[in-house]
């Protein structure tokens, strides 16, 4: 078992799929930008150019529940290939799956109630301060 820490971009709606053989399932893909350590100081930093796409089936989607984009997330997940024979080229491929067993929040985005953004957007825009006056005779 393998596990990544990231920065929840997207989250898809869960979806009712039905398999070759006739089963139906559910999945629910979400994004992460993952987070990766700077070389020379060891800090954590979330890399938005590295974004995979990650699924969970059956039962676990619901674990995805509560979960906004924004939060930081760590996953545990396995790593499943398999072959494939293309019927069209007679060429085998591999296909590799990234199974997620598990989705935790590690940390919130930040959030505002809806009655206190409001305020805060009339905030972030004030009128014009005059400018100060100091007595002070510094030259800075």
């Amino acid at each position: 078992m393998a596990k990544l820490s990231g920065k929840v971009v997207y989250i898809y709606p869960t979806a009712q799929l039905t398999s070759k053989s006739g089963n139906t399932f559910t999945k629910r893909d979400f994004v992460i930008a993952l987070q990766s350590f700077d070389r020379d100081t060891g800090e954590p930093a979330i890399d938005p150019d590295n974004t995979p796409q990650l699924t969970l089936t059956g039962d676990r989607c619901a674990q995805l529940d509560g979960v906004t984009p924004g939060d930081i997330v760590s996953v545990d997940f396995y790593l499943r290939g398999r072959r494939y024979r293309d019927p069209e080229s007679n060429k085998e491929k591999i296909i590799t799956d990234i199974n997620v067993t598990s989705v935790r929040v590690t940390a919130r985005a930040l959030r505002q109630p809806e009655t206190a953004a409001a305020a805060t957007a009339s905030e972030a825009t004030p009128a014009a301060a005059p400018p100060a006056q100091s007595n002070d005779d510094l030259p800075f």
